[in-house]
């Protein structure tokens, strides 16, 4: 166990020239927050860094939904399970949330849509179709008198 050790110049240049400000406050917190550490503040910023490349890595990987494929999402699930979609905006427009029933039967619609989707695939695409339907209801609200 090691005691919190001050920033060094050197490692406080490697934080200030990230790019991403959620990543140098992660690192900030994580070397400057209460506690004991078990480790550098090199091996703990190297660490981060390690697990930020690693999602990078992985959110590379999951399939680019184009917007027409999204909006052929949407129909199908306007078709297939009408009441669910007008269920979907109405909690969507009324709290800026989705029950996890519904929200799990949306999943289950994309894996009968594209059965051989994987997980993050999935939810990458229930993520960009809730985004849609959030950019319509806020166009219609804009719209209205």
């Amino acid at each position: 166990m090691t005691t919190q050790e001050p920033i060094s110049p050197e490692l406080q240049a490697k934080i200030d020239a990230l790019p991403e400000g959620s990543v140098k406050e992660r690192i900030i917190r994580a070397l400057t927050g209460p506690g004991t550490r078990t480790a550098s503040n090199e091996v703990i910023f190297e660490t981060i860094m390690k697990s930020v490349a690693q999602a990078q890595s992985q959110r590379a990987q999951w399939r680019q939904w184009r917007d027409d494929e999204v909006m052929a999402f949407v129909e199908y699930f306007k078709q297939e399970l009408p009441e669910d979609y007008v269920e979907y905006l109405r909690q969507e427009r009324e709290n800026n949330e989705i029950d996890s029933d519904l929200s799990w039967r949306v999943r289950r619609l994309v894996d009968k849509w594209i059965p051989e989707l994987t997980y993050a695939d999935n939810g990458n695409l229930v993520s960009k179709v809730r985004h849609h339907l959030q950019t319509q209801l806020r166009e219609m609200r804009e719209e209205s008198p």
